[in-house]
């Protein structure tokens, strides 16, 4: 059998090439979508937390799809602890600011292709609905579009 490890490597190396696979979408991608905003404003506001939580659980459902696809078992999956433990991990971080966010802010070149759309991507690949994901990826491309940040 695969090993746990093994295929979360090949997650992050397939939807982002980065670790934090289910805290970097949510909060990445939101932290964009709001127009530049740091993760305490997004855990501490009461609709972007539920957001956030929607995005983890599309994004635990992409991974697990990826990790049933490479033969885990259920056993094996990713679930509510995962799910809790990246947002005690946002609670705590006070008002960091994303990579991508900070690009954003500064009107650079973004990393939506690499660190959001290839996860959307891999959802529809596995069938797997992402519709909260895809509206703020949409976001992303819709501002890297219309300042000419590639």
């Amino acid at each position: 059998m695969v090993s746990r490890n093994l295929v979360l490597m090949s997650i992050h190396s397939i939807l982002l090439n980065r670790p934090l696979l289910v805290w970097n979408l949510p909060f990445s991608g939101i932290s964009v979508s709001m127009g530049g905003i740091s993760v305490d404003q997004i855990v501490n506001d009461p609709s972007l937390r539920k957001l956030s939580y929607k995005i983890i659980d599309e994004t635990i459902a992409i991974a697990n799809a990826d990790l049933k696809k490479h033969g885990c078992s259920d056993d094996e999956l990713l679930g509510d602890e995962t799910r809790d433990e990246m947002m005690t991990l946002s609670d705590n971080m006070g008002p960091y600011k994303t990579s991508i966010m900070l690009d954003y802010k500064a009107r650079k070149p973004m990393e939506v292709k690499y660190l959001l759309r290839k996860a959307v991507d891999r959802a529809d690949e596995l069938g797997v609905s992402a519709p909260y994901l895809d509206s703020i990826v949409c976001h992303a491309e819709a501002y890297q579009r219309r300042y000419d940040l590639f």
